[in-house]
């Protein structure tokens, strides 16, 4: 007689095909080519990114690997050496971002 635990493990489901999943969602992904800003657009958000204080809550859109994000979050390191910023724990590169938006935060 079996116990619970080994007859658990012969329901368990199988991937025969280990990473193919994975290999077809990445191929699924539509790759975009990083938007070109004009002059004005890059000033603005040059001015924008001088006004960016750790604490800040901030609404970033950026380029990464193909795709564009949009994330929210609280500004909680600026690295300007490494030229990025970290929104909670997600580290975004300078170049990459297109649109920040400040965010009021309730008091």
């Amino acid at each position: 007689m079996m116990d619970r635990k080994q007859r658990a493990y012969i329901f368990q489901s199988f991937d025969a095909l280990k990473g193919f999943r994975e290999m077809l969602k990445e191929k699924e992904q539509i790759q975009v080519a990083p938007r070109i800003l004009s002059e004005d657009d890059l000033e603005e958000l040059n001015r924008r990114i001088h006004q960016v204080r750790t604490g800040d809550m901030l609404q970033i859109e950026y380029w990464d690997q193909g795709a564009y994000f949009q994330m929210t979050g609280k500004v909680s390191c600026i690295d300007l050496e490494n030229r990025r910023f970290q929104l909670v724990k997600q580290k975004i590169l300078l170049e990459h971002i297109v649109d920040i938006q400040f965010i009021e935060q309730e008091k």
